[in-house]
């Protein structure tokens, strides 16, 4: 048996992979959108009113971001992975007023 080493096509180069603007437009887009729910959550926090928080709906959020974020891990995009890392910090508080503030709901 060969060793691995000596198959050509098992040796991946190192590659220098370059970005171009588009992925710099993504990577800026990602990490400044998520701050754009920033009003949301000081509302919430500064008036208690939790009256129009959907627990579900931000947790189907959380859900999306957990599993974009692995995609993102997996195949190394950073603008995917930095934007669902904001995401999960901007949505969690969102849930977690359900629980802290009387009057939230599961569903709406």
């Amino acid at each position: 048996m060969r060793h691995p080493i000596h198959h050509k096509r098992n040796i991946k180069k190192l590659s220098t992979k370059k970005y171009g603007p588009i992925d710099t437009l993504a990577l800026l887009v990602g990490i400044v959108q998520p701050f754009a729910t920033l009003p949301q959550i000081w509302l919430v926090y500064s008036t208690g009113d939790v009256a129009s928080v959907s627990f579900f709906m931000w947790t189907a959020y959380n859900i999306a971001s957990v599993i974009l974020l692995l995609y993102g891990l997996k195949y190394k995009l950073p603008p995917i992975i930095w934007a669902n890392i904001l995401w999960l910090v901007v949505q969690t508080p969102m849930m977690i007023a359900v629980f802290v503030f009387p009057g939230g709901s599961w569903l709406s």
